[in-house]
């Protein structure tokens, strides 16, 4: 009986860490920050509001929103400093947040996420799912940096421009 009790509890014990632990699947899931997701129509986000447009060495013309009063002010208790949101042709390829360094956010993306691998080039820590990569780091002094980069969008452009070469290709 004491066999049976003692493999109960390893059971309910091993039960437990596999429900509450999370991993870059749920980084996939949720496919962005918040309620805006990668590769999606940036113009169906009402707390976002168009900023400019910059030219961009791998993109051409990105646009740039930014969020409206009162929208996007905070994760959690943590807040929000600044926030850009970069889109390719209306379609949202990346979102950056900056906040004030606190240790409590990056206990909330390991739980939410896993633990990150750490890239020595790039000094910074990242999870990768299929379709997006979350990369987080030091930002100056005082705060912290978390970009969103969507991999379908990067595809997408690598399309593109090869599309281009075929037809130049074709046209000789």
């Amino acid at each position: 009986m004491k066999n049976i009790t003692q493999l109960f509890i390893v059971f309910v014990l091993f039960f437990n860490f596999v429900a509450t632990a999370q991993g870059v699947e749920e980084l996939g899931k949720r496919n962005g920050f918040k309620d805006i997701k990668l590769a999606s129509d940036v113009n169906q986000y009402e707390g976002l509001e168009y900023e400019k447009e910059i030219d961009d060495e791998k993109f051409g013309k990105l646009q740039i929103y930014i969020p409206k009063k009162e929208h996007y002010t905070s994760i959690g208790i943590i807040k929000i400093v600044d926030m850009e949101v970069r889109a390719y042709n209306g379609e949202v390829y990346e979102v950056q947040v900056i906040i004030n360094k606190d240790p409590k956010m990056y206990g909330g993306l390991k739980k939410a996420f896993g633990p990150p691998k750490y890239s020595p080039v790039t000094n910074d820590y990242f999870w990768r799912a299929d379709s997006l990569k979350l990369m987080y780091r030091s930002f100056g002094k005082n705060q912290l940096e978390m970009v969103y980069h969507s991999y379908v969008i990067d595809r997408k452009l690598k399309d593109e421009k090869k599309e281009e070469i075929d037809d130049i290709a074709s046209d000789f």
